[in-house]
């Protein structure tokens, strides 16, 4: 996650896996070595490609991919989304390891698709907007309220506690994430969150994940306890690309 502010890591609510922001990520591993084509999209905006090689002399475990910094390169540091034979940066990973999905900035709405670069038709491209089993959908939650988490693919759903916030004499850290499953249903079906507190789905079946706020808590005197939205400010989670 970003360390530096940004309005709409506190604007937006909901999530969609299809659709990623900062509140976010996919986690997927490579396991066949070799070289990976990619290419990210958000809704019409143009696509950038970045290369994956998985090598197992490689001692890489985890590789970070910012799917903001590829569509829009920062001009202050001279980084740019594609190299000159248009296949964009290249990130190396063992077989074993993790590649890192997530958004370091900005409104997000993002999906990604990757495929062999040989082209192998034997081999399906992957792609977020429908995960697989094995990756995880790293979530996190910073507005209190009741929230649904369903997946689109198999109906199945469970239910999501962000407790309102007690201010106390030291400030307040997150716990560390807490982990769902997500197979013909969702294990366990109810779990209770804090603010900012990380949540890991681990996928077990195909999966298209959506978390919807039913309910906001605003606390004490907060108005309309049935609004999905409550104050002024916050918006729903960005539309998947098409």
């Amino acid at each position: 996650m970003p360390n530096t502010f940004d309005r709409f890591l506190f604007t937006q609510i909901g999530l969609d896996s299809a659709s990623l922001t900062m509140l976010g990520s996919v986690v997927h591993g490579f396991q066949e070595p070799g070289e990976y084509r990619g290419t990210v999209r958000a809704g019409g905006l143009p696509e950038a490609a970045f290369t994956v090689s998985v090598d197992k002399q490689c001692a890489v475990a985890q590789v970070n991919i910012d799917l903001d910094q590829l569509l829009n390169p920062d001009a202050k540091t001279g980084d740019t989304a594609c190299c000159a034979d248009g296949s964009g940066p290249r990130f190396v990973v063992h077989p074993k390891g993790f590649v890192v999905f997530h958004v370091g900035r900005g409104r997000g709405g993002y999906a990604v698709n990757v495929r062999r670069a040989d082209e192998n038709p034997e081999l399906k491209a992957y792609d977020t907007k429908q995960l697989q089993p094995g990756d995880v959908f790293a979530a996190m939650l910073i507005r209190p309220g009741t929230y649904r988490i369903s997946n689109v693919l198999n109906q199945a759903e469970g239910e999501l506690t962000v407790s309102y916030p007690v201010i106390g004499k030291t400030a307040f850290k997150p716990p560390p994430p807490l982990h769902l499953e997500c197979g013909e249903g969702f294990e366990p079906k109810a779990l209770k969150l804090y603010p900012s507190q990380g949540l890991n789905v681990h996928v077990k079946v195909p999966a298209h994940l959506k978390i919807e706020l039913l309910r906001a808590d605003d606390g004490p005197g907060s108005g309309d306890p049935a609004s999905p939205t409550g104050r002024a400010g916050w918006q729903k989670a960005v539309a998947a690309s098409t």
